[in-house]
């Protein structure tokens, strides 16, 4: 993580108006991308109907078609706009760290313009190529990114346990660098959604982690979204491998709402309150941010405490923030 910067350059920034701001919150899952042609693009919070659209199978491949809600949240119509309007979001709802990937020169300039919430990652994304494990030992070194995040191998069409990534794995686990990898839903209509078309449902199992995590016993990994809709084996992995951590990102503002408290809630009476992490998955919709956030607030069978380990404790052990940055975080609220 960052060096601790200065507690009254915190305390200063901390107060809006006078008003004090709420507890700290870690984003696990934050990305730094271009608007392109989601410029303006609506998305549907909560909405069963932006999800489980009528499709006719005849026609042709429409995005719009899913756009089905009365009050959509609208991406910005240029990249500054998305940056500037995401990053006023972190602070408006006192995200003291964001977990941000994308390509690395985006990742730089949202840091430079947040370097105190934005903390690099890079994915293992459309060419796992496109960097040498020693290119990433050499990037990691001169701190370019924190975390290895976001893994795409669903969207690779690929399991996590494909050869391809052993590399990659190891080279975290030697170095201690958390890894975030895709394990969720993904694009709709059998995967026929431009650009993913290598998407593949199965590959969403958290057991395909299984054979990772016994050749890596120390590495730190964390599944986002948690292996949505396959809870029951999340549960199995999370109780055989304390090293395996989840994060909530985008299930808990894009998904269901019902359908995303029945499964927070399953994983929390099975006992894992203390691995689960908030996520965002911002990507061009920077309400997105607040709209997940206050899902775990109300949610009506989380306790204050679990709420507080899940919006800010879990990802602060699991990060290893130092007793004086979390105490910084705190003090950041008046």
């Amino acid at each position: 993580m960052r060096p601790l910067i200065g507690l009254a350059l915190l305390v200063t920034a901390a107060a809006v108006n006078g008003k004090p701001l709420p507890q700290p919150v870690i984003d696990m899952h934050l990305h730094a991308f271009k608007i392109g042609d989601a410029a303006g693009a609506a998305s549907c919070p909560g909405s069963r109907r932006r999800f489980y659209p009528p499709i006719d199978p005849r026609a042709p491949f429409q995005p719009g078609k899913f756009i089905a809600c009365t009050n959509p949240f609208r991406a910005p119509l240029t990249d500054e706009g998305l940056m500037r309007d995401s990053i006023a979001m972190l602070s408006k709802y006192n995200v003291r760290h964001a977990i941000t990937s994308g390509d690395l020169p985006d990742v730089q300039r949202w840091r430079a313009a947040a370097p105190d919430r934005i903390v690099p990652a890079i994915a293992f994304a459309e060419d796992v190529n496109k960097y040498s494990p020693d290119q990433f030992r050499r990037l990691h070194a001169a701190g370019e990114f924190s975390v290895f995040a976001e893994v795409e191998n669903e969207y690779l069409g690929v399991s996590p346990a494909d050869p391809r990534w052993e590399p990659y794995f190891a080279l975290a686990e030697e170095l201690d660098i958390p890894v975030g990898i895709h394990m969720g839903e993904g694009p709709i209509n059998g995967g026929h959604f431009p650009g993913y078309e290598a998407y593949r449902v199965r590959f969403t199992s958290p057991l395909l982690l299984e054979g990772v995590l016994v050749k890596h016993p120390k590495l730190r990994i964390y599944a986002m979204h948690y292996g949505s809709p396959m809870v029951e084996q999340t549960i199995a992995m999370m109780f055989t491998y304390p090293n395996l951590y989840i994060d909530v990102a985008c299930n808990d503002w894009m998904m269901p709402r019902a359908q995303f408290y029945a499964q927070l809630k399953q994983m929390v009476d099975a006992g894992f309150e203390k691995r689960i992490m908030f996520g965002s998955d911002q990507i061009y919709w920077p309400q997105g941010i607040g709209e997940a956030i206050s899902s775990i607030q109300h949610a009506p069978f989380l306790s204050a405490s679990q709420k507080r380990d899940i919006l800010y404790n879990n990802a602060a052990r699991f990060l290893r923030l130092s007793p004086a940055q979390i105490k910084a975080d705190r003090i950041a609220r008046s």
